[in-house]
């Protein structure tokens, strides 16, 4: 007898053992999806991962309802790297599964059944809830679970169903794209047969006057041109509408037709060639194809405006002349406009794109023409990295130090540039890690010779890179040569970069107008009432925010507590800024560039049609405006506040600063070579701010390796931080005890640092403590990782802390 084990879209550990019966045996394969019973309450769509004779010996299993695929829906390379970032990220297969898929597209979508026409029912042997359903079978061609509950008690569902699958009086009907429907455009058109006949048909038409008028200009539209007639452009400039075609329609003088369209426009423009290297890029490019032969991915440390985009398009092309596809990962989509310009230019309908801001159904239509093999070029952000590739050769991950490729707040939890390598390998493709910041551990990795290492120094066409200048803001507030939050050296800087009419970029890393609004009175402040936070005030919307839980409230007009009248801002943010750049400069037009500006849909393509035609003069915006403003005319960065970037709780608050202005600077002086960075601080002698005015990345990344090997972080030990969350505060802080009490079992006591409260204490009503691991790399560490895992199922074991919510991150 053969089994199979199935991945649940259940967030439940590990897969589940099915019998698999000789009728199905010759169809299965890895990757297909089943649909099995689970939990005698529900039928589920799995994934087989695994067929095997071991029968299990402590259950019985259940047997696999029906196949649902002639051939496997996820490629044996996705099902290895599943298992893979399971077992890495100490999180759930069935995770991993529900992320995988777009939700239009999901594996658990409804399950349908249908009467078997084939098989003729003997009504007598029936009981009265299979009679029903069958009788509702005849009523309604499909009916999903859901609604059988209408009519038959939910305990004996299971049941119906499975003897009337027996008796092959009904059959499965999975609607896995049931959601997704194909996109319709109607178009018209006019028979030439009719035409013989024209003067009668406008005779007739004589009464009509407007019914006359839309045939003449769709009949003079379908001479003149030779494509088919939109419906829609007929009703653009308001001088038709739908019932002046609907009369034609009925009279037979015009056919309304409809032909399938893809949501997403592919370029259909001219197509470019690709720039030729710089002599500096041909060396890199040799050192890059010299990695590769090496069986090495490559890390691409190239500054700001040196062409990295140009080596990894000579990559591209290489692969794609090789029949390889390409997978382009980017951070975040929405600021790419420029690459993805040229992308398109160059491959036209073969380049996709895939990420956050699509729809669902665009989504579908991706993968499905990833699984054809339609599209060649793939650029998205992490959630690319689950489309079902069929000869992936080269993945790219550009701005590889990105904080978005490992956000916590989605789950399952995972970095996607140390995922993309080890996707990489399942499908024997070559990956390129590229940056002008390479993260420390990428960095620390390419010196021990783990990845290549090739540096790009300069930048194309000889451009200088920007020079940086310290402001020395604490001297400037005591020479009363300050205004605001700018030094008048600042301003006279900024007026003069105005004058010659250039662009500048401000930097503040921080949303909102205000950090808080203070009682002067009583020094009350306004807490969010879900999460243990001060509310940012935002001036524009005149609204106090929670930046964790998404919590609004109007500002207050007094204090609660004491009824003062006397409220201040306390704090700087973003749009105060902004309001004091436009003060300071009354004459120049301001743009802000936040997450809060935008929102709105095309606000990203608005504001870069404003920069590029010179309408933007300064633009103030937060870490937002580090990436992808590739403009000519930005000749100044400032930093106004540049002390607020260093003083977080976090051990990578300086490699971040470093990353964030070096990003930045990267912005001006791009084709004149004449930029300009000013950093404003309060400590003008602090060594990262030194640091970064020597323009010496590697005496930067010795500093910053130096710190981690001396205090113990990455990538001298590796991470693992466990979140304990629960409503009631003692409770999480008994747990958090009892876990630390277990983990000393099995690890070093130097180990293990907390349990403590985490820094935000409360987020969204649920309590957080934390305990941050320490573990050796090496050989020892998987070892210690499985012991990890061994004392949370011993936390689980105890009964009244299976309420408390556990979360693991790996490598933090």
């Amino acid at each position: 007898m053969k089994y199979a084990q199935i991945i649940l879209p259940l967030n439940l550990k590990g897969t589940f053992t099915y019998k698999v019966s000789e009728e199905f045996l010759p169809k299965l394969a890895l990757g297909m999806r089943v649909l099995v019973p689970f939990g005698g309450k529900k039928i589920y769509t799995g994934i087989v991962a695994e067929i095997h004779e071991n029968e299990p010996e402590t259950f019985l299993p259940k047997e696999i309802h029906s196949i649902l695929d002639a051939d496997a829906i996820v490629p044996e390379a996705q099902l290895q790297f599943w298992k893979w970032l399971s077992e890495y990220y100490l999180c759930n297969i069935g995770e991993i599964y529900r992320f995988a898929f777009p939700s239009s597209l999901k594996l658990e979508s409804e399950t349908y059944l249908k009467r078997n026409l084939n098989k003729e029912i003997d009504w007598e042997v029936l009981d009265a809830n299979e009679t029903y359903l069958l009788q509702a079978l005849e009523v309604k061609s499909l009916i999903n679970l859901s609604e059988i509950e209408a009519f038959i008690p939910k305990k004996e569902i299971i049941k119906t169903i499975n003897t009337l699958i027996d008796e092959q009086y009904i059959l499965i009907d999975e609607q896995i794209f049931e959601k997704y429907r194909v996109k319709e455009v109607a178009y018209l058109k006019i028979d030439e047969n009719i035409l013989g006949n024209l003067s009668e048909i406008l005779q007739n038409l004589n009464k009509a006057k407007k019914q006359k008028d839309l045939f003449l200009t769709i009949l003079q539209s379908q001479q003149t041109e030779n494509q088919p007639l939109r419906k829609s452009h007929f009703f653009e400039d308001g001088i038709f509408n739908a019932s002046h075609l609907k009369g034609l329609i009925e009279k037979n003088l015009v056919l309304e037709y409809y032909l399938q369209k893809d949501r997403i426009e592919a370029y259909e423009g001219e197509i470019e060639e690709l720039e030729q290297l710089s002599e500096t890029q041909k060396i890199a490019l040799e050192e890059i194809n010299k990695g590769f032969e090496e069986g090495k991915n490559i890390l691409l440390h190239g500054v700001t405006s040196s062409g990295k985009t140009h080596l990894y398009l000579d990559k591209i092309e290489e692969s794609i002349s090789k029949g390889k596809n390409v997978l382009f990962l980017l951070p975040e989509i929405a600021i790419t406009k420029q690459i993805t310009q040229r992308l398109e230019k160059k491959y036209g309908k073969a380049l996709g794109f895939y990420h956050q801001k699509m729809s669902d159904f665009e989504k579908v239509e991706v993968w499905r023409k990833i699984k054809t093999n339609e599209i060649q070029i793939l650029v998205g952000t992490r959630s690319s990295l689950f489309l079902p590739f069929q000869n992936l050769g080269l993945i790219i991950v550009d701005e590889e130090h990105d904080n978005a490729y490992k956000p916590r707040e989605v789950k399952p939890y995972f970095n996607a540039k140390d995922a993309a390598q080890v996707l990489a390998k399942f499908y024997s493709a070559k990956v390129i890690l590229g940056s002008a910041t390479p993260s420390v551990e990428s960095y620390f990795a390419a010196k021990n010779d783990k990845l290549k290492y090739v540096f790009l120094g300069k930048r194309f066409g000889e451009v200088a890179l920007p020079k940086y200048e310290i402001i020395n803001f604490k001297e400037a507030q005591e020479s009363k040569l300050s205004v605001g939050h700018f030094s008048q050296i600042l301003i006279d800087k900024i007026s003069e970069n105005l004058q010659n009419k250039k662009q500048s970029i401000i930097l503040h890393n921080r949303r909102g107008y205000a950090n808080v609004v203070e009682c002067e009175s009583c020094g009350n402040v306004t807490y969010c009432s879900n999460c243990d936070v001060v509310m940012t005030y935002h001036k524009a919307t005149n609204e106090m925010k929670c930046h964790y839980c998404g919590q609004k409230a109007h500002k207050p007009k007094f204090c609660p507590k004491c009824q003062s009248e006397n409220l201040n801002e306390r704090g700087v943010g973003v749009e105060q800024i902004e309001e004091e750049t436009q003060k300071i400069f009354k004459e120049a037009n301001v743009e802000r560039m936040d997450v809060d500006s935008m929102r709105k849909k095309f606000a990203y393509e608005k504001l870069y049609e404003k920069i590029e035609n010179g309408e933007a003069e300064i633009i103030v915006g937060t870490q937002m405006i580090s990436k992808g403003l590739d403009f000519d005319n930005i000749e100044l960065v400032a930093i106004p506040k540049a002390d607020s970037l260093l003083y977080v709780q976090d051990f990578r608050a300086e490699e971040r600063a470093y990353q964030l202005i070096t990003q930045v600077s990267g912005r001006a002086g791009r084709i004149s070579g004449n930029g300009k960075i000013y950093i404003q601080t309060y400590n003008p002698f602090h060594p990262l701010f030194e640091l970064i005015k020597e323009e010496n990345s590697a005496k930067i990344y010795e500093h910053f390796l130096k710190e981690r090997e001396q205090f113990l972080y990455p990538p001298f030990v590796k991470l693992i931080l466990i979140e304990l969350k629960h409503r009631k505060e003692d409770k999480v802080n008994r747990a958090s005890q009892f876990l630390s009490s277990v983990l000393q079992k099995y690890l070093p006591l130097q180990c293990i640092l907390g349990p403590e409260k985490a820094p935000i204490g409360k987020i969204n009503l649920l309590y957080q403590y934390q305990i941050l691991l320490k573990l050796p790399r090496g050989k020892k560490y998987n070892e210690y990782k499985e012991n990890v895992l061994k004392s949370i199922e011993e936390f689980y074991e105890i009964t009244a802390y299976k309420s408390i919510k556990l979360e693991a991150f790996v490598d933090v």
